[in-house]
């Protein structure tokens, strides 16, 4: 099983801007298995020492502007925007008993007011299937998006959270 990432956000919302979006990504490994966070080559950079603990920075976003951070991508939308990057995730394992795993992933606490999503689905408290067959070995490319509602405020659109993946070997 892999535990990683708190998901921190603090901005406005309408017409303004964020103060800034940081997804902090830290690897825990069980048995065999490890991941490491990879920055991936169209996606926001990856800041911190060690490929298990790593900041994914998308930077101030807005509704109007968009996002000045490369590689961060706003999409606006009637009374919302979402905000959206990639990143990679590589699956090792130590033993070489296993050629592939099953990538599972959940929001810690999800929030009314925003909409999380990896590689288009929905993260909710349960578990959802990412990838059935991810190749161990490989970078495996994952799509961010948080969507972000215009009627937040500057007082109220900060989001602290937390990404939970579940690795299981096949």
């Amino acid at each position: 099983m892999l535990i990683g990432s708190s998901l921190v956000t603090g901005g406005w919302a309408q017409k303004k801007r964020t103060s800034g979006t940081v997804l902090n990504m830290q690897a825990q490994g069980s048995g065999s298995l490890s991941v490491q966070f990879v920055a991936a080559p169209d996606g926001a950079a990856l800041a911190g020492g060690t490929s298990g603990q790593r900041s994914l920075n998308l930077g101030s976003v807005s509704y109007n502007t968009g996002s000045r951070m490369a590689n961060v991508q706003t999409r606006s939308m009637q009374g919302r925007f979402v905000v959206s990057t990639k990143f990679g995730l590589q699956i090792q394992d130590s033993s070489r008993q296993f050629s592939s795993a099953t990538v599972l992933a959940a929001v810690a606490f999800p929030s009314p007011a925003y909409t999380v999503r990896l590689d288009g689905l929905k993260l909710e408290t349960i578990p959802q299937l990412i990838q059935g067959q991810a190749r161990i070995g490989l970078i495996l490319q994952h799509r961010l998006e948080i969507e972000v509602p215009t009627s937040l405020t500057e007082k109220n659109s900060e989001i602290q959270n937390a990404i939970v993946f579940q690795v299981i070997p096949n």
